[in-house]
C-alpha cells in the first residue's frame, strides 16, 4: 500500500511541477458537501494543447460498447456513502432509468442506516458490498485489496463518455495498482488550478432583508456575527407561518470523526478538518485538539450562540432533512455552504431583497480548494460478484451518467419541465426550475409523477462536475453560470449586495480583500488505517463527537472548558497522539502535491 501511495505522489508532484501552466476549473454547488477531505484533488496540465492530446487519445482508444440486453428489468444495489435516502429510486429520475435502461436502483445509504460502520463491516464480511459501489477513496482501496471490486480495465475503453476523463481515471488508478478499479467523482476538463464559482464553499450567509433592517453592520469578529443573529432572532422570532425561528440550526447525522457542522465552519478561519488533524491554507498540519486552532474556535462559537439562545433546541436530535426544511422555510438565519443557497434563494426571493448572501467577517481567511479536476475524494466502482452481463449494463449506465444527456438530467432535470432550450442552443430554467430546491415542484405523471425533490437522483454524487462545459450548449451543466441564470438572478438583492461591498460577487470581494486564495486541488490515494489505528480512531471519534455536542450545550464557560479539557485527557488515554502522528504522515503527501502545484 505504501509503495502505491508513494508512486502516485511522485507521479502527481512530477506532473504538477512539469506541466502546470495555466488556470481553469469548476466546482459543483448543487450537492451537499462531503464530510471530510479524506483525499483532496491532483494537479494536472490544463493547457489547451495537452487537453486536446488527451481527448484525442481517449477517442482513439475508445471502441463501440458491446450491446447490453435490456429485455429483463434489473435491480441494482447501490452502496452509497453520499446518499441521504435509502430505498428504491422512484419518481422522475427513476422513470428515466426504467425507460432508458430497464434499471431499478436500490440505494443502500450508510449515512442514514443508523450504524453506517456496522453496515459496511457486515456487507464487506459477506463479500458483497453492492453492485455499484460509491465510497471514499481509502475505503475503496481497502475493498479492492480484499477482492470486492471488479477490474474494468478490459472494458472501459469501449465507453467514450468515461474515456473523456481517461487522464484522470488512469492517474487515480495508478495509486491503487494494476488494473482500472474505480472512477473518480466530480471530474472536469477545465483544469485543476482555478476556482470558477462566484461563491465560496463556506462562509457566513444571512438573509439580506434582515441584515439590511439592522443597517448592514460591519462584521469584524465572530462576536459581531453572534450579535447580528441575536438581533435578527429578536426581531423575527418566527417565520411568516408562525413557526419558531432561530439564529442557527444544527444536525448530527453527518458527523464522522468530529462534528461536521463545526468542521465546515473551521474553513472560515483557514483550516480544514481531516480526521484527527487540520490542514491549513498555509500548508500547516495541526491537531484537532489545538486550542489555538479553528475546531476549538468554532466549537466555542456554537457554545456562545447557545448561551445567547440562538441554537435551535431541535439541533441535538434532528437529522439533515429536518434542518433542510427549516432552511427552505426561513426558520434559521445562518447557513454556510454555498449549495445551501439553493434552499434559501430564488429570483422571486431575490427581487424581494431577501436572498441569503455571503457576509464577510473581517478576520476571516477562507480555506478553499480549487476545482476538482482530478476528483473529489470519492469514487464509483462495480462489485466483483457482478456477472459479465450485468457488468455491461452497469458500465452502460455509468457512461450515460458521464454523457451530456445524463449530466443535464442529473444537474438540472427534464427539458420542458425544469428548463427550455433557447434558439442559440443555450438553456433557460423554467419557473419550476428556479424554484425546484425551495418549493414543492410537482412532476407530470408521464414523467414519473410525485415532486421533483423526492424523484431527484438519490445517488447524490456525480462522476462529472456541474461546472464542466456542456459541448452542446457551450455553457456549464450547472445552471449557476448560465447567461440566462445570471441575468435572471441580477435581482434587487444581488445589485444591492454588489454595490454595498463594491464587488462583482462574493468571491471577487474575498479575493480582492485577501480573505481567500484557493489552494490547489489534489486527489491522492492516501494510506488506510492499520488495525490498531482503526481501533484508536473508532474510540476517539466517539469521544470527540460526544464531548463536542456536550460542549455546545454546556451550562457556562467553565463547564465548556472542563468538557474540552476532559475530552483531551480521555483522548490521550486512547492513543490520540499516535493517531495524530499517523494522520500527519498520511496528509503530508497532500501538502507536498499542493506545494508542487503552486
Amino acid at each position: 500500500m505504501k509503495k502505491r501511495i508513494v508512486s502516485l505522489l511522485l507521479t502527481s508532484v512530477m506532473t504538477a511541477s512539469m506541466i502546470l501552466s495555466g488556470c481553469g476549473g469548476s466546482t459543483s454547488t448543487e450537492a451537499p458537501a462531503e464530510s471530510q477531505s479524506e483525499a483532496a484533488e491532483v494537479p494536472a496540465s490544463d493547457s489547451a494543447s495537452e487537453e486536446s492530446v488527451s481527448t484525442e487519445a481517449a477517442s482513439e482508444d475508445s471502441a463501440s460498447a458491446p450491446a447490453a440486453n435490456h429485455d429483463e428489468e434489473l435491480t441494482l444495489e447501490v452502496y452509497d456513502v453520499a446518499a441521504n435516502y435509502q430505498g428504491l429510486q422512484t419518481g422522475w429520475f427513476g422513470k428515466i432509468l426504467k425507460d432508458e435502461f430497464n434499471l431499478v436502483l436500490n440505494i443502500i445509504a450508510p449515512q442514514v442506516s443508523g450504524d453506517g460502520e456496522a453496515l459496511y463491516q457486515t456487507r464487506t464480511a459477506a463479500g458483497n458490498l453492492g453492485d455499484i459501489i460509491l465510497l471514499d477513496n481509502a475505503d475503496m482501496v481497502e475493498c479492492v485489496d480484499v477482492g470486492l471490486v471488479a477490474d474494468i480495465s478490459g472494458d472501459i475503453q469501449n465507453y467514450p463518455n468515461l474515456m473523456k476523463y481517461w487522464e484522470q481515471i488512469e492517474m487515480f488508478n495508478e495509486g491503487i495498482g494494476d488494473g482500472v478499479w474505480a472512477i473518480p467523482t466530480e471530474m472536469n476538463t477545465n483544469g485543476p488550478t482555478a476556482y470558477m464559482s462566484e461563491t465560496a464553499g463556506t462562509m457566513p450567509r444571512l438573509p439580506w432583508d434582515f441584515y439590511t433592517e439592522l443597517g448592514r453592520p460591519e462584521l469584524n469578529t465572530l462576536d459581531d456575527l453572534l450579535q447580528v443573529l441575536a438581533d435578527m432572532q429578536a426581531a423575527h422570532p418566527t417565520n411568516e407561518a408562525g413557526d419558531p425561528a432561530y439564529g442557527i440550526t444544527m444536525w448530527k447525522d453527518w458527523d464522522s470523526t468530529s462534528i461536521e457542522n463545526v468542521n465546515q465552519l473551521t474553513k472560515w478561519y483557514g483550516q480544514e478538518v481531516n480526521g484527527s488533524v487540520m490542514i491549513g491554507y498555509d500548508n500547516s498540519i495541526t491537531p484537532l485538539t489545538d486550542k489555538e486552532g479553528a475546531y476549538y474556535k468554532m466549537l466555542k462559537f456554537f457554545f456562545q450562540a447557545n448561551q445567547m439562545g440562538l441554537i435551535d433546541p431541535d439541533s441535538a436530535t434532528q437529522d439533515w432533512n429536518s434542518a433542510c426544511d427549516k432552511m427552505k422555510t426561513k426558520r434559521t438565519y445562518l447557513v454556510w455552504n454555498n449549495w445551501m443557497q439553493g434552499f434559501t434563494n430564488s429570483p422571486t426571493i431575490g427581487e424581494a431583497g431577501a436572498n441569503y448572501m455571503g457576509i464577510p467577517i473581517a478576520d476571516m481567511q477562507v480555506f478553499q480548494t480549487s476545482d476538482t479536476y482530478y476528483g473529489s475524494g470519492r469514487c464509483f466502482a462495480i462489485g466483483a460478484q457482478v456477472s459479465e452481463e450485468n457488468k455491461l449494463r452497469i458500465l452502460e449506465f455509468l457512461d450515460w451518467l458521464a454523457s451530456p444527456e445524463g449530466l443535464m438530467k442529473q444537474h438540472i432535470g427534464n427539458e420542458g419541465t425544469i428548463y427550455t432550450v433557447n434558439e442559440d442552443g443555450t438553456c433557460t430554467l423554467t419557473e419550476d426550475g428556479y424554484n425546484r430546491f425551495t418549493s414543492e415542484i410537482l412532476i407530470p405523471e408521464e414523467e414519473g409523477g410525485g415532486n421533483w425533490t423526492d424523484g431527484n437522483n438519490q445517488i447524490n454524487q456525480w462522476i462529472v462536475s456541474g461546472f464542466e462545459i456542456n459541448p452542446n450548449t457551450g455553457e456549464t451543466y450547472s445552471s449557476d453560470l448560465w447567461a440566462s441564470y445570471l441575468e435572471k438572478n441580477n435581482t434587487k438583492t444581488t445589485q444591492e449586495y454588489n454595490e454595498h461591498f463594491d464587488c462583482k460577487n462574493e468571491v471577487d470581494y474575498l479575493e480582492k480583500n485577501g480573505m481567500m486564495s484557493p489552494v490547489p486541488s489534489v486527489n491522492l490515494i492516501l494510506d488506510i488505517d492499520t488495525t490498531d489505528i482503526g481501533l484508536i480512531r473508532s474510540q476517539c471519534k466517539t469521544i470527540v463527537c460526544d464531548s463536542s455536542w456536550q460542549a455546545v450545550f454546556a451550562a457556562d464557560e467553565a463547564e465548556f472548558e472542563a468538557i474540552w479539557d476532559n475530552m483531551c485527557t480521555q483522548l490521550e488515554g486512547f492513543g490520540w497522539q499516535q493517531l495524530v502522528e499517523f494522520d500527519t504522515a498520511k496528509y503530508q503527501p497532500v501538502i507536498e502535491a499542493r506545494k508542487a502545484a503552486m
